[in-house]
Formats: C-alpha cells, structure tokens, sequence
C-alpha cells in the first residue's frame, strides 16, 4: 500500500461502517507495537529510551467512534492507550460534537485535537505515516495534542481535487509535565489554513495561549530542595507553524517548520525556539526507504524563575517502511542524534566526556482494524 502524506483521520472512518448500521456508529482501531533502545550509558531519551530494549515509549491501542444523530449533527470520540501514559492508562483523547451549518461551513465543541502540525488530525495512527515516531524536533514543542473549547471550520472548493480549510479555534488546556510540574495554556486562540491538493498538503498556523506554570516542592537530582513556585503573569506564548507534504511520481516528502516566542517572564520557562525536519523517500513497490534531517535551536533567556535552556540539537535518520498488506505495516528506523552540550536537549543526562553524539534504534509494527 502506498503511504500518503494526505491521508487525514477520515480514512479510518471506514472500518466497522456496516457492521455497525443498525446503531448508526463506527467504530475502528489502530495498533502500534514498538521497540526502541540507544546507546546511552547514562541517560534517557524521551523520557523512556534508554540502552535497555523498552516498549514504552511506541506501543499504544486505540479505538475511534463515530456517530450520525442527523444530517447536521455528529459526534465522535477516540480513546487511547498507550505506554508512555502511566504504563497503558486508557484515556479520552479527543470527544466532541459537530454541526454542520451548510455544505462548507462546520462547528465542534469538546475535547479536541489540537491542530498545529500536519499530523495533528491522526498523530496517533502510525500506520499513516512514515515514521515511527514523528520527529521530535518539531512535535515536542507542544506539551499537549488536545482542548476543551471550540473551533469553526471552512472548506472552499478551489477546483477539481483542491479544497483550502480555514479554521479558527479558542480553548484552555492542562498537562503534566513531570511529577511536580503542571503546564497550562488559558485562553488560547489559533487561526490555520491548509491547502490540500491532488498529491499535495501546504499549511500555516499560529497559536497564542496565556502561560501558566505551577511547580510543586520537590527534591531534584542533586538532592537540593526546590520550593514551591508559580510562573502566572499574564504572558502570552506565540507559535507559528508550516508545514508541507507530497506524494509525486513515487517520491514522499514532508517538512514543517516551527518557531515560538513567548512575553515577559514566561520566556524563562519556555525560551524562544525554532525546529524544523525534511524527510525525503521513495515508494518502491510495498517498500519505503526515508531519511529524516532534522534540528532545534534557541535563545538563551534572560534571568527568570525557571530558568530553562532551550533545547538544541540536531539529528539524522534513516528509516525503511514494509507495508504487509493494505492494513500493516513494519517499520525500521536508525537516528543518530547530536546534542548541544552547553544546552538542554531531549536526553534526560547530559553526554559522558569526550561524547558528542548517541543513536536510538526503532523497530514498529503499525496496524489499522
């Protein structure tokens, strides 16, 4: 099966359709079983990815339901479990209610997904990307994939195979970074636009939350006590993305782009960034080789509460995609990875002396039912 960059989640409303008539709901499921381990002596990558074999950090199960009350109204929900998530707690990724007012024109309200990079609509569903993972460098940016709130949506027709959906969207969101550290995005505002094309997806977006931050007492790694401590001044954060994606006589690409500033003291906690990736391949039959160059890089904050460093690195990958019949696929993927040491980077331990670099090994197995 041929990957395709434009696949979006409406491709797994398809499963269960007619199974499922008389009760007007669909319902279909996605699989990812994954292995990962680096090189590092001393350290963990991502939170999970040490040089012991973990299934943590890729192995997830879900399930999408979808219902038609009438023809305007709709509702639709996905519930994930997955091992990065206090070892495969089952949770709410997304649920909400739609209404369509015409033809173009569609509202949701509820926990949505967070629309802010190509993937976000399926970010979930590994069998509808190359990658085991998306690339870190620009998809650990956002602490969170999902909202309360509610957006509105346009579609406009441009010509035969071409639509360009605009979406406005206002929500709050709340996630915990760690044990002791809560990130919240209060009254936040985006504005996307995506342009979908016969072989081609072009977006740009920008988001705008207010910033608070919540620390509670803890000992850290040193064994220091660290008091108690709130970042909450009103600042905004601003992140703006593009991203483009194509399926052209066999050659598969996608690249994005993101930069983040934030206001005020906020910039302590989350120093302005960039990051980007390429990722290029070529569809050979039932197989896809990739490469993936990617990197990060930031500003340095002024003195603040927090006093975060931006991470900064930078990274290629080399990546073989199988596709065993139109429903799975396995996955191989080899990333060396370079951090900058004066830096934070997504390594939990900075490098032993005399290392500038460490590699991380994946293998997957995607699944859609």
């Amino acid at each position: 099966m041929r990957v395709s960059p434009l696949l979006t989640a409406a491709t797994l409303t398809l499963g269960l359709t007619s199974a499922h008539a008389a009760t007007n709901v669909e319902i279909n499921s996605f699989l990812t079983i994954g292995m990962a381990t680096s090189s590092l002596d001393d350290g963990i990558y991502l939170n999970t990815i040490d040089d012991n074999l973990t299934f943590v950090n890729d192995s997830k199960y879900g399930m999408n339901f979808r219902t038609q009350t009438s023809d305007k109204l709709s509702g639709a929900a996905q519930l994930l479990g997955a091992g990065r998530n206090d070892n495969f707690k089952v949770e709410v990724e997304w649920a909400y209610v739609n209404y369509d007012f015409s033809d173009s024109i569609n509202m949701r309200v509820g926990k949505l997904n967070l629309q802010t990079f190509l993937l976000s609509d399926y970010i979930e569903v590994g069998y509808l990307y190359p990658w085991i993972r998306p690339p870190e460098e620009v998809y650990n940016f956002v602490p969170f994939r999902n909202f309360p709130g509610a957006e509105i949506m346009h579609t406009a027709r441009l010509g035969k195979g071409t639509q360009l959906t605009s979406q406005l969207f206002i929500g709050s969101a709340e996630t915990q970074i760690n044990s002791y550290t809560k990130f919240a995005g209060v009254n936040g505002v985006g504005l996307n636009f995506q342009l979908d094309g016969p072989s081609y997806t072009i977006r740009l977006g920008a988001i705008s939350p207010v910033v608070k931050i919540e620390m509670e007492p803890h000992v850290d790694s040193t064994g220091t006590a660290v008091p108690g401590s709130t970042i909450d001044f009103g600042d905004r954060a601003y992140l703006y993305t593009f991203g483009i994606s194509w399926d052209i006589n066999n050659f598969i690409g996608y690249s994005e782009f993101v930069t983040s500033e934030t206001d005020g003291n906020t910039q302590g906690a989350f120093p302005n960034q960039d990051g980007y990736y390429l990722t290029l391949g070529y569809q050979m039959g039932r197989t896809l080789p990739f490469i993936t160059v990617a990197g990060t890089d930031g500003e340095a904050p002024a003195p603040a509460p927090f006093a975060a460093q931006p991470v900064i690195q930078d990274s290629v990958a080399f990546g073989l995609r199988y596709d065993m019949n139109d429903s799975m696929a396995v996955k191989f993927e080899y990333k060396q990875i370079e951090p900058d040491t004066a830096s934070s980077s997504f390594n939990s331990a900075p490098l032993p002396a005399g290392e500038t670099d460490f590699s991380v090994i994946s293998i997957a197995m995607d699944i859609i039912f």
